[in-house]
């Protein structure tokens, strides 16, 4: 799974960390609700946008770009302005979120003016101070080293939800992709060290018959591009248990 998915996944499964983020509160987030849109008439689809409940709000463009494109802007620009013309809003932001600097397009001078507009805002995880809130933290994680994401992790790990634990260990997979998951469980310290096995909160975590939790990734997961049998892996589920999930028209 690419790391720019990851970050769609954390920003329907924990969008209190975007709002944090970009210096809202972060129980804002209950006012929106994260949608991928398909302009019609048009090959263009926005996976990310925080749709406000509120029509008074403003409504949040996102677009993880974690590979250096060229034609980024182009395409990020022209999609925001599809939606406007079909979606008409009065008030929008344009997050275009980067690991670092360095996976920025280089050739920005045509975007100069868009890019200097207060709606448009740019965030570089790498140059974000360390967040105290656990759903902000998840994205700096994405971009942790190896040598540092076990730590921090368990780190999140110590007060993370149920719902939480599971995107850590769906990231850990990602970075450390030769290791079983009993393994990346064993690098968070689950048992020994948060003292879990035998809490209610283990038991709805981690035992064999609570699939809720990743059972809800499944539609996301569809829309961005991923097989069922992509899914079962990515997650750690039987076919079966995807498949019982109803495939959106």
């Amino acid at each position: 799974m690419r790391t720019d998915k990851l970050v769609y996944l954390l920003l329907q499964l924990a969008p209190q960390g975007f709002f944090s983020l970009i210096g809202r509160n972060p129980d804002d987030a209950s006012r929106y609700e994260f949608k991928s849109v398909e302009l019609k008439e048009t090959s263009f689809r926005i996976d990310g946008v925080f749709v406000p409940k509120n029509p008074n709000d403003e409504v949040y463009f996102v677009e993880a770009q974690f590979q250096q494109d060229e034609q980024f802007y182009a395409r990020f620009f022209a999609e925001i302005f599809l939606y406007l013309k079909q979606y008409p809003t009065a008030k929008w932001q344009a997050i275009a979120m980067y690991p670092s600097r360095s996976a920025e397009q280089k050739q920005i001078e045509p975007y100069a003016d868009l890019l200097a507009l207060k709606s448009v805002k740019r965030v570089y995880l790498d140059e974000l101070p360390e967040s105290k809130s656990n759903a902000a933290a998840l994205f700096e994680l994405l971009i942790a080293s190896e040598t540092t994401a076990g730590e921090r992790a368990r780190k999140i790990a110590e007060k993370a939800t149920v719902a939480e634990l599971n995107l850590i260990e769906q990231i850990l997979s990602y970075k450390f992709r030769t290791l079983t998951r009993e393994e990346i469980r064993k690098m968070l310290k689950i048992q020994e060290e948060l003292g879990l096995k035998d809490t209610a909160f283990y038991r709805e975590a981690f035992s064999e018959g609570k699939l809720e939790g990743k059972l809800a990734t499944v539609p996301l997961l569809r829309r961005l591009g991923l097989s069922d049998e992509q899914i079962a892996k990515e997650l750690g589920l039987s076919l079966s248990d995807v498949r019982r999930i109803p495939k959106q028209s």
